[in-house]
């Protein structure tokens, strides 16, 4: 008798299309490299819970395809990789990256050491990772001492002098190619030289501003005296609130997304309207891509070169468009909206989703 192993990449498509839903997608694929190796037909990403819970677009309830114990979330995601962070009897934090679709999982004691003990307010805001520079892993958090990481497993781990600038200004990350850039509220463009001692050590080696924003009150505002939180190492999660002054009951929501779509690095810029913290409608959405040439962020209005793009807190990426995924359309994680970009029309929120939710993308998507 065959092995399992064995069967023909025909038939394994017939078996995997007849599948229900992509948790029986990803589990089928986690059965060995050759049946990992037949795509699924799915290509629009889950919504994650940090407690483990998927929730399905389209799907009427969530699931429970990761189970975490009590002392566990999910802090990140960055293409198939969730970043675990574990917490014991004493409230010291271990983290973990792990690819729940081939099973493997890479421990950071680097990460341990750095921030193994942290208040209870400390939270990553973004994790992301890059196979080709040796591997890098660079992190994001809330915190005024250690804003950005910089952190190659195995081999050693970097941090920005605590409450350095322009690391507390910082509020999205991403990579174009090889280099590491960085947005603040002001919209000015940061670029991150990263470079690698002997030993596999990681190190910024250059901080470059390439674009210089139109918005200089935002900035100076949040860092003002009068207006800073008792907990002043917290940094602002990537979003700034203004009153209405016509309707008191109003609040203005602004948040900023960095991102890399189709060679070219993206900034979102996205209002929305909130009677109460995160709950709201958006109302008006821009991009601009950076002409780094130029110095300049440059709108764009003509649509996305066949693309969509999943924005969320934790994690954001640009998806060719094609079956689920709309061209040209932008989905926001926090309340499920798709804004499209074309017709400049925004889908109903879907409150089933969540600020601290992020995407998950399955292997046949990337």
């Amino acid at each position: 008798m065959a092995s399992w192993s064995d069967l023909p990449g025909e038939l394994l498509r017939i078996i995997i299309a007849a599948l229900p839903n992509p948790i029986h997608h990803a589990r089928f694929q986690a059965v060995c490299r050759s049946w990992r190796s037949v795509p699924s037909p799915r290509k629009l990403p889950g919504v994650l819970l940090p407690t483990g819970s998927l929730l399905l677009p389209f799907d009427s309830a969530p699931h429970r395809m990761f189970p975490l114990p009590e002392n566990q979330r999910f802090v990140g995601s960055t293409d198939c990789f969730l970043t675990i962070d574990v917490i014991d009897a004493h409230n010291k934090h271990t983290y973990v990256l792990t690819n729940p679709f081939s099973r493997t999982m890479l421990e950071l004691p680097e990460l341990d050491a750095v921030i193994g003990n942290v208040p209870e307010t400390f939270g990553i805001h973004k994790v992301l990772t890059h196979s080709g520079l040796h591997g890098l892993v660079v992190i994001r958090t809330d915190n005024r001492n250690h804003p950005i990481i910089l952190l190659n497993p195995g081999k050693g781990v970097w941090l920005p002098k605590p409450r350095h600038q322009p690391f507390t200004r910082i509020i999205d990350v991403a990579f174009l190619g090889d280099t590491l850039y960085a947005i603040t509220q002001a919209e000015n463009l940061i670029s991150l030289g990263v470079a690698f001692y002997t030993k596999g050590i990681p190190t910024v080696t250059s901080i470059k501003r390439v674009i210089t924003g139109p918005i200089v009150t935002l900035e100076k505002d949040k860092d003002a005296p009068g207006n800073r939180s008792p907990h002043d190492y917290i940094i602002n999660d990537a979003i700034h609130l203004a009153r209405d002054h016509e309707r008191p009951h109003v609040d203005i929501l602004t948040a900023w997304y960095l991102v890399q779509s189709h060679g070219k690095l993206l900034m979102v810029r996205r209002e929305m309207e909130c009677t109460s913290y995160l709950e709201g409608f958006t109302r008006k959405v821009e991009v601009f891509e950076a002409d780094i040439g130029a110095r300049t962020w440059v709108p764009v209005s003509t649509g996305l070169h066949g693309h969509a793009l999943f924005l969320s807190k934790h994690s954001s990426k640009s998806i060719v468009a094609g079956d689920e995924i709309e061209e040209d359309a932008i989905y926001f994680i926090d309340n499920g909206e798709v804004f499209n970009l074309r017709s400049k029309t925004t889908s109903p929120p879907n409150k089933d989703f969540g600020f601290d939710a992020m995407w998950l993308f399955y292997p046949s998507s990337l």
